[in-house]
């Protein structure tokens, strides 16, 4: 926060004129500030008085106060301009309001205007692009700018999003998601008010393509992901009854265009074929499945009564050794009634396997 005596003394008037090593050294002291003004707003689109103060003191060692009255004669001779709560103001009517708030924000804005109509034909450009039609910035460009900002530090956190997802395998758009963070790191590297317009004024034709395919990534990464998920799984899933789904003639042409879908760069119009499809070879699966969980529950249970018929033909000496047998025997007929219950393959060879163990026990 700047303190109330620095904002007290900040002379708002035109300067003195003064000659010999004192205008020497404002000179530098007005050309260490506005390069450090512009700088900041380079990197990072906007500066706040009271960060810029500190900012020059951390890294120039510059008394904080001539920092301050250098950065209000800058805006007294329009080298800069205030801006409070959005709007312009004097540097009059800053330091009236410093005096009162002294932890007002205060943005500082470069006075570097583009082409009037350069700037009419891009709000134009981005309110068609992003389908707004009540924003209507006028001569502000700053605001303007800091709205286009916005709107590309948002595509540019999406996209980075997007990308952590499109490194797991059979996923699409990395080459095209990582084009678009290049595109956008080119536009962001120079954040003042004219770079900004004048640089999305020149791409403009390359921002539309980038828009359009960000919405078609975003519609995929955020609705779409949880079938490919399945598309994926159900592809390895797939491996298991492949040479018996490749002689049903309807579920080989299916499994082949679901290869081609999940290996395309850009399936994006082809989630709606991949999903009836998938649920098409799906149908085929299950039977093949259901099937072979049949064929092996008839085994199993074969395996089973043999066990019983083992265990019967084992004497039994004694009382002990009777009980014993009658024990196991009732575990394997309990074992054997489960059978109809198991559902997988694995859930039926755990069941045999373990009615084998207890009969050699």
């Amino acid at each position: 926060m700047l303190r109330s005596k620095d904002i007290k003394a900040v002379e708002t008037g035109p300067r003195q004129l003064t000659f010999g090593f004192e205008a020497k050294t404002q000179i530098k002291t007005d050309d260490l500030v506005i390069s450090s003004i512009k700088e900041q707003i380079s990197t990072h689109g906007q500066i706040f008085l009271d960060h810029l103060i500190s900012h020059v003191k951390e890294k120039h060692d510059l008394a904080e106060p001539d920092t301050l009255q250098s950065v209000f004669w800058s805006a007294q001779e329009l080298k800069i301009h205030f801006r409070i709560d959005g709007k312009p103001v004097t540097p009059h009517q800053a330091r009236k309001i410093l005096l009162d708030s002294p932890d007002k924000p205060v943005e500082l804005v470069e006075n570097k205007k583009v082409d009037a109509t350069i700037f009419r034909d891009l709000v134009m450009f981005f309110q068609q692009l992003m389908n707004i039609k009540n924003n209507n910035f006028q001569d502000d460009q700053y605001e303007f700018a800091l709205s286009l900002l916005w709107n590309l530090k948002t595509w540019e956190s999406n996209l980075a999003s997007f990308m952590t997802m499109a490194q797991k395998p059979f996923y699409p758009g990395r080459q095209k998601i990582n084009d678009h963070l290049q595109f956008l790191k080119t536009l962001l590297a120079r954040q003042d008010c004219y770079s900004l317009i004048c640089k999305c004024y020149e791409k403009r034709e390359r921002i539309t393509e980038m828009a359009g395919d960000i919405d078609i990534l975003s519609r995929f990464y955020t609705q779409q992901t949880g079938f490919w998920d399945l598309l994926i799984q159900s592809m390895v899933d797939y491996r298991e009854t492949l040479s018996e789904l490749k002689q049903n003639p309807e579920a080989a042409s299916g499994l082949d265009r679901l290869n081609q879908i999940l290996s395309s760069p850009s399936p994006w119009n082809l989630i709606l074929e991949a999903e009836q499809l998938l649920r098409t070879v799906q149908i085929h699966n299950d039977r093949i499945v259901e099937g072979k969980i049949q064929t092996r529950r008839m085994e199993a249970i074969s395996l089973i009564d043999a066990l019983i018929k083992r265990l019967n033909r084992l004497p039994a000496c004694n009382t002990s050794e009777q009980d014993q047998r009658s024990r196991y025997l009732y575990l394997l007929r309990n074992a054997a009634k489960q059978l109809q219950t198991k559902t997988t393959i694995e859930e039926i060879d755990r069941l045999v396997d373990t009615a084998e163990d207890m009969v050699d026990l």
